[in-house]
């Protein structure tokens, strides 16, 4: 297990409490929503079309102690050692800076993610292709992902603070040729459908 980074410089918050925890996997459902829905207007060309096959996301312990070993190392780029047992992981991350301590806003930085999606093009859904311009939005909104777990955190670099969120999603997604998602009446995807919440599948 690696340990903290010096080049963190002087930390000001590690980690994320159950409220911060409930926030992130409560924004992420409500966009995978909205995208389900078909509710989402933007993209190349848009609207996105309705997603019979999108899933709830859950909080994953394992996930989050892997994505807050990897922010704590300060680095913005992908963790190449990330994957799980039971599956392979995804992983999306965010970081700013500003002059002054304010708090960071952890559903602006899925935002970051989501709005992506005005550079997604539609015809790349089924089979995917994967494009840098919209990666974020696509492992965010990929149907068969149902875990997430992040780690965060605020640090002082000279006058700076910086600040870093990074998502691991499993099972992953953006694999090239598999679909980011059936499109389709919402909830429709499964022969034996499963408790729906909304507009997502529970798993």
């Amino acid at each position: 297990m690696r340990g903290v980074s010096e080049r963190c410089g002087t930390f000001i918050k590690q980690g994320l409490n159950q409220s911060e925890k409930n926030t992130i996997v409560d924004t992420h459902n409500m966009l995978r929503n909205k995208v389900a829905m078909g509710e989402e207007k933007r993209g190349r060309p848009g609207p996105q079309p309705y997603a019979a096959n999108m899933m709830k996301l859950s909080w994953d312990g394992e996930l989050a102690t892997f994505a807050q070993t990897w922010v704590e190392q300060c680095t913005y780029g992908h963790d190449l050692c990330r994957n799980s047992e039971r599956f392979q992981v995804g992983q999306n991350i965010h970081i700013g800076s500003k002059s002054i301590d304010l708090p960071g806003n952890l559903t602006d930085n899925i935002l970051s993610f989501y709005n992506e999606v005005e550079n997604f093009y539609s015809s790349n859904l089924d089979p995917f292709r994967f494009n840098d311009k919209s990666g974020h939005y696509s492992q965010l909104v990929w149907a068969e992902t149902y875990l997430v777990g992040c780690g965060y955190v605020i640090f002082q670099e000279n006058v700076w603070i910086k600040y870093m969120l990074v998502c691991n999603y499993g099972p992953a997604g953006n694999y090239e040729g598999a679909s980011v998602y059936k499109v389709g009446r919402p909830g429709s995807g499964r022969l034996k459908q499963q408790e729906n919440i909304d507009h997502l599948l529970a798993t």
